[in-house]
């Protein structure tokens, strides 16, 4: 393979830089930019690869590809003048599939799971010693951090919000389950939103079909439908090719038997809790099994699995209380996180970050319902990671999921940052589990509470 000079634009990013250094790494010249620069960024740069603060069509000079993350509009300057220059664009995902199409691949969708699920493949095939090569969107500390190089297949985290993801072409996908996140609110074409619930389906059912096999949950509406007509294997938690029996609910974790088309392999024990996780076992171990992989292996690795970044992530003690951090933005997931919480017997103190004006908008109503689970919920305002408000502001959001909380006898108030902490700090006590949760900022909360020297950024 002939060197090029690549180009990626947010190259901070936690997925695009896990491809720049994929490029490095095959031996290619690599440069990027972002808006701001980030200890991610200051980590390329120590590793050779020029970074640029913002974006501009000076960084253009001598790049033979220029690769776009999703969220980089058609009108920005710079890739505008590269299309100009008819300099070679490809965005992310369209990067990941030529990376992908060069050997035995592995693609996780969904919208729930995805990353503890491909992080969960990936153990697995450490476990049999198939040197993978993986793409995370978390940081993993088995492989540590969000990717890995290797000589074997390439299992990667496929982001279902990209309407792009449909034209992969692997040996096996992965579909978690599907549900009506990433649509636009208005109907309204914009990154990281499907126009419809229906366009998004028929995005599903396209990349389905370009896989050689299909993992899916027989227990989510649509899938069956959505994989009908391609070689597919399903599982549930209590359906499916593989699914699980006799599940007993530990207070951080589970143990069930696996069962494999009608014949139970064994007992597992996994050290993550909640039934959501139990199924992101499920799909990883369905996808090791079509391999080929012994189940000795899958045992091994999904009992030794610890959990990705922010996916029930153990952040420390402050006052007798454990603080835990999860990445939870949805209503399904925060629901799914909230039920696992409660199983601890600790007493559920939650710091909910709302994620996006378009998804909240939408969402509030769920999240409020997730949130009645909660002994008490501490509000922040919408992390707008770049969006503006359509319908409702800020307030008005977490001020609708406040009242219902109110109207149901559920503590609950909406705390600018510092007042949250300061709160956290007076009243954390022996018995409480303090979740800090949402896709934006909160998670630094968690980490400012168990470390109180370190300052508010």
């Amino acid at each position: 393979m002939s060197s090029r000079h690549y180009h990626l634009m947010g190259i901070g990013g936690i997925s695009v830089s896990a491809l720049a250094e994929i490029l490095l790494w095959q031996g290619h010249r690599v440069s990027g930019c972002d808006r701001q620069l980030s200890e991610r960024t200051a980590q390329l740069a120590q590793k050779g690869i020029r970074v640029f603060e913002g974006h501009h069509p000076g960084h253009l000079e001598g790049v033979d590809v220029l690769v776009a993350s999703t969220a980089i509009d058609e009108e920005e300057p710079e890739l505008a003048e590269a299309r100009r220059r008819r300099i070679r664009v490809l965005r992310r995902i369209e990067l990941l599939g030529e990376i992908m199409g060069r050997g035995e691949s592995l693609g996780v969708t969904g919208s729930h799971g995805k990353t503890s699920t491909s992080a969960m493949l990936a153990q697995i095939l450490l476990k049999a010693n198939l040197d993978p090569t993986v793409v995370l969107g978390a940081d993993f500390a088995a492989i540590g951090g969000n990717y890995r190089i290797g000589s074997g297949p390439i299992v990667a985290e496929v982001d279902e919000s990209d309407p792009l993801f449909q034209h992969l072409k692997l040996s096996i996908a992965v579909i978690t389950n599907l549900e009506a996140d990433h649509i636009s609110p208005d109907g309204l074409k914009r990154p990281n939103y499907h126009q419809s619930f229906e366009s998004l389906k028929q995005a599903v059912r396209t990349f389905a079909q370009g896989a050689a096999r299909v993992v899916y949950n027989a227990e989510w509406e649509h899938l069956e439908a959505l994989t009908a007509g391609t070689e597919r294997y399903s599982f549930g938690l209590a359906q499916g090719d593989c699914h699980a029996a006799s599940i007993e609910l530990l207070p951080f974790g589970s143990r069930f038997a696996l069962v494999w088309q009608g014949k139970a392999l064994g007992q597992l024990e996994l050290r993550v809790p909640g039934k959501h996780n139990i199924a992101n076992a499920l799909a990883a171990a369905t996808a090791a099994l079509v391999m080929g992989v012994p189940f000795a292996a899958i045992r091994a690795a999904l009992e030794d699995f610890a959990g990705a970044r922010r996916r029930f992530e153990r952040v420390g003690e402050w006052q007798g209380a454990l603080v835990v951090d999860d990445y939870a933005h949805n209503a399904t997931k925060l629901s799914a996180l909230l039920a696992a919480a409660r199983a601890t017997g600790l007493r559920v103190r939650v710091v909910f970050q709302p994620h996006r004006y378009g998804r909240s908008e939408q969402e509030w109503p769920g999240y409020a319902r997730a949130l009645e689970q909660a002994d008490e919920v501490l509000l922040l305002d919408v992390y707008a990671a770049s969006e503006q408000p359509i319908r409702l502001t800020s307030a008005q959001i977490v001020g609708n999921i406040v009242e219902h909380l109110e109207q149901r006898g559920r503590p609950a108030r909406h705390y600018a940052w510092e007042e949250a902490l300061a709160y956290l700090r007076h009243s954390a006590q022996p018995g409480d589990l303090i979740l800090t949760v949402g896709a934006g900022s909160v998670s630094q909360l968690g980490h400012l509470l168990v470390s109180p020297s370190k300052e508010v950024v």
